[in-house]
């Protein structure tokens, strides 16, 4: 029965491997928001007031399970380098606001959607056959019909990596790939082909990737959600392994029904709103975070210092798939006194409770939301927030702050909502992380 199956795939490869180039070339891919129209995972029943709440349960579940395994005297020093860690775990995207990219696998191109994740080093997805998988809609990836499939041995320099590893028959690479909300993946580390599909309607593919086969995976993963794609700082990240050293990202407002893009290698910002500032990361497969600096904000003509600077107010987790943001409380605080001072509408507070957001305020239908200029300083620059980087409607007309206070000082993070509607560039090559006001859904 697979044989003509498999004549057709190794026709297929032949046909379409000139099509393909192994160099890291600067490319384009399309990106959706999970919950925009155009998105696989659309869900028609949910109202975005759902998926809002979903949103934020998840974030604050992902802050407190971040601390909780990485509390520890952390420094970070320009050098960039740091000591391992006896503890393997990062975070996971399972609820709303996150965005997806469609890759390729094998020779028989086999489609997936995956969340992009710079906070993950693993890019993985359920195979066939599964023992103990998640349900998904779309069918498992079989790798045996891939001309390029190999297992991963347990002397691969990435199989340290890829979690908990174990050296299973014939010395193949079986790992277990923990996530800091207790979700998991667990089944063979395997080389294959990746392939994307680019905007500009090229096809592009790069040989013996490593990636999880996953054959155990369970937690908060939806239906919808083929897999994950790792973009962190890791050699077993995606962007590591097809030698990209520059990244970018440009992700539309919440509710914007449009395909923006990911760019993989150099692009050229030079618009006068640019601002650059220092990119911290670990040399290390067991913290794989990019880092940069908060020195403070202003809201209005009120600044805003940290109380702490030597706790190096600082280090801020940059993150694609966690909603909210989280500072450090003493910011958070001094913000939201110098909104109280300048904001007019009535403070809801029913909604503060159970969303764990303030202040959250109640907005006529008939009135456009406005608050005062909120300015972030960063080491090199200040960025100018506009609300919707800053406030979510979480039910019909009440706005909510979308920062949270954080306890745990060397683990703030700078999530999506803050990061829409900018170019963001990770230029790992040279240190800086880049941030360009740009309207993502017009972006190409």
């Amino acid at each position: 029965m697979a044989y003509p199956y498999t004549l057709l795939c190794l026709f297929l490869a032949l046909v379409l491997l000139p099509l393909h180039s192994n160099a890291a070339s600067t490319f384009q891919i399309g990106i959706v928001h999970r919950d925009s129209l155009l998105s696989p995972t659309h869900n028609k029943s949910a109202t975005p007031f759902d998926t809002v709440k979903r949103a934020i349960q998840r974030s604050f579940a992902r802050e407190k399970a971040l601390a909780s395994i990485t509390h520890a005297n952390v420094s970070i020093n320009a050098s960039r380098h740091a000591k391992r860690s006896d503890l393997f775990s990062t975070p996971v995207r399972g609820g709303g606001f996150e965005f997806l990219m469609k890759i390729y696998l094998g020779t028989q191109f086999y489609p997936i959607w995956a969340i992009i994740d710079t906070g993950s080093a693993l890019t993985w997805t359920q195979c066939f056959p599964c023992k103990a998988c998640y349900q998904q809609n779309d069918l498992l990836y079989a790798p045996d019909f891939s001309l390029l499939y190999k297992s991963a041995l347990c002397t691969d320099d990435l199989c340290q990596g890829a979690g908990i590893t174990s050296c299973g028959a014939d010395s193949h690479c079986n790992y277990l790939y923990s996530y800091a909300d207790g979700s998991y993946t667990a089944g063979n580390l395997i080389t294959d082909q990746v392939s994307f599909s680019t905007t500009t309607g090229i096809h592009v593919s790069f040989q013996k990737v490593y990636l999880g086969c996953g054959y155990a995976n369970a937690g908060v993963f939806s239906p919808e959600q083929d897999g994950i794609v790792g973009l962190a700082n890791s050699p077993l990240s995606l962007t590591n392994q097809i030698g990209v050293t520059v990244f970018s990202y440009c992700l539309p407002a919440y509710g914007t029904s449009v395909e923006s893009k990911i760019t993989f290698g150099p692009l050229a910002l030079s618009d006068p709103g640019l601002v650059t500032t220092p990119l911290y990361t670990y040399s290390s497969y067991y913290y794989p975070f990019y880092f940069f600096s908060i020195t403070g904000f202003r809201v209005g003509d009120s600044e805003i210092t940290p109380w702490y600077y030597d706790y190096a107010g600082g280090y801020t987790i940059i993150d694609s798939g966690t909603t909210l943001s989280f500072i450090p409380w003493d910011l958070h605080y001094g913000i939201v006194y110098a909104l109280s001072s300048s904001v007019n509408y009535q403070e809801n507070y029913d909604v503060e409770y159970q969303t764990g957001l303030y202040p959250c305020y109640n907005v006529p239908s008939s009135d456009t939301f406005t608050i005062p200029q909120i300015v972030v300083h960063f080491d090199g620059g200040d960025l100018e927030l506009s609300a919707k980087n800053t406030f979510l409607e979480v039910e019909p007309g009440v706005q909510c702050f979308a920062f949270a206070p954080s306890y745990y000082y060397f683990y703030n993070i700078w999530g999506n909502i803050a990061q829409t509607n900018f170019i963001v560039q990770y230029d790992i090559g040279n240190g800086q992380l880049k941030f360009q006001p740009t309207d993502c859904s017009t972006f190409t």
